[in-house]
């Protein structure tokens, strides 16, 4: 098992919001906003960059689970990998991650 799995495996454990429906959904999208925009260009650290993709990833597999989508931490040894595939999962049951995203931007 990777390192990213292991830490994402312990931050699943540490998940105490009850969110579901739109506020699980608001949650995650403002998640993959900040992963999105983090990084080095932005003056953010290597460690504050892992910490977004971990916060993105926990809530993502919350949605997928709360929308009966097969998931699993182990499958995130290729995050981005895991990622594009279960965003496609959430579009296929009507939520578009990065449409809304979009939407967000543009408002």
């Amino acid at each position: 098992m990777s390192m990213y799995v292991d830490i994402l495996s312990s931050a699943l454990d540490d998940w105490v919001d009850d969110l579901s429906g739109p506020a699980l959904v608001e949650y995650a999208l403002g998640r993959r906003i900040e992963m999105l925009e983090a990084g080095p260009h932005h003056g953010e650290t290597a460690y504050a960059s892992l910490a977004f993709e971990i916060a993105y990833d926990r809530c993502l597999i919350k949605l997928c689970e709360k929308n009966a989508i097969s998931v699993t931490p182990t499958n995130f040894a290729i995050p981005k990998l895991e990622r594009s595939r279960l965003e496609g999962e959430l579009s296929k049951v009507g939520i578009d991650l990065a449409e809304l995203a979009r939407r967000r931007r543009e408002s």
